[in-house]
C-alpha cells in the first residue's frame, strides 16, 4: 500500500542533521527557481525597446496581444499553484534526503521546460507540439510532486506536527493539476483556444479528489 511506511533502520543523528540541511537548501533553491520562472513569464510581454513595437497607448498594446496575455495569465496561475503546492509539501517535512531533493529538482526542471515551450507557443502562434509539450511537462512536474510526497511519507520525512489523515489529504490535493494537464494533451490538436479551455477540467477534478480525500479520511476513522 502507498501509505505503508518504510521498515528501514531508523536514521542516525548525523543522517537527520544532513537531511535537515538538504531540506533547508531545497527550500531556498525552489523559491529561487520559482522567482526565475515568474520572471521568464513576464519576459513574454512586448518589450518597450522592440523596434517593431508600434503602439501609442496601453489599450493598443493589450488589444493587439490578447492571445499572448491569455497565455501569460494561464502560465502565472499554474506557476503560483505549483509554488503553493511545493511549499506546502516542504513545509510539512522535517528533513529531506538526496533522492527526495533530486526528485524535487527534476520537478522544477519540468516546470522550466514548460515555460520554454510557452515561449515556443508564443513565437509560432499555437504550434501543436508546443502545446503538447506544455501539457506533458506540467503533468510530469505534478506527478513527480505526488510521487515525492508518497516517498517522503514512506521514509518518515514528514513532520511530527502533521497527522496521518492530513498526509493522505495532501496526496489528494496534489492530483488535480497534473491530471488536468494530462487531460489537456489531446486538445492541443484543436488549437490553443480549445487547449486553454480544457484546463477548466481542474475545477471538477478538484471537487472529485476532495470528495475522495474525505471518503478516505472517513474510512480510516
Amino acid at each position: 500500500m502507498m501509505w505503508k511506511k518504510s521498515k528501514k533502520t531508523p536514521p542516525t543523528a548525523a543522517q537527520k542533521e544532513r537531511g535537515s540541511e538538504f531540506l533547508f537548501s531545497l527550500k531556498i533553491l525552489t523559491n529561487v527557481l520559482f522567482a526565475l520562472l515568474l520572471f521568464q513569464v513576464f519576459l513574454i510581454l512586448p518589450r518597450p525597446d522592440d523596434p517593431e513595437l508600434d503602439y501609442y497607448s496601453l489599450k493598443q498594446i493589450f488589444g493587439g496581444n490578447k492571445d499572448k496575455l491569455v497565455v501569460i495569465f494561464i502560465g502565472l496561475v499554474l506557476i503560483v499553484i505549483y509554488w503553493i503546492q511545493i511549499n506546502k509539501q516542504l513545509g510539512n517535512l522535517k528533513r529531506s534526503s538526496a533522492f527526495h531533493a533530486a526528485v524535487a529538482v527534476c520537478q522544477m526542471f519540468s516546470l522550466m521546460l514548460y515555460i520554454y515551450f510557452v515561449r515556443f507557443d508564443m513565437e509560432f502562434d499555437g504550434l501543436e507540439i508546443a502545446l503538447q509539450m506544455q501539457s506533458v511537462f506540467l503533468a510530469l512536474s505534478g506527478f513527480l510532486g505526488v510521487y515525492n510526497w508518497v516517498y517522503a511519507r514512506k521514509h518518515e520525512l514528514t513532520s511530527e506536527f502533521i497527522n496521518e489523515e492530513e498526509e493522505k489529504h495532501m496526496f489528494f490535493q496534489l492530483l488535480p493539476e497534473p491530471c488536468a494537464a494530462l487531460f489537456s494533451l489531446p486538445f492541443a490538436t484543436l488549437g490553443s483556444g480549445a487547449w486553454s479551455l480544457s484546463f477548466l477540467i481542474i475545477l471538477p477534478l478538484t471537487y472529485v479528489f476532495g470528495k475522495l480525500g474525505k471518503r478516505n479520511e472517513n474510512k480510516s476513522k
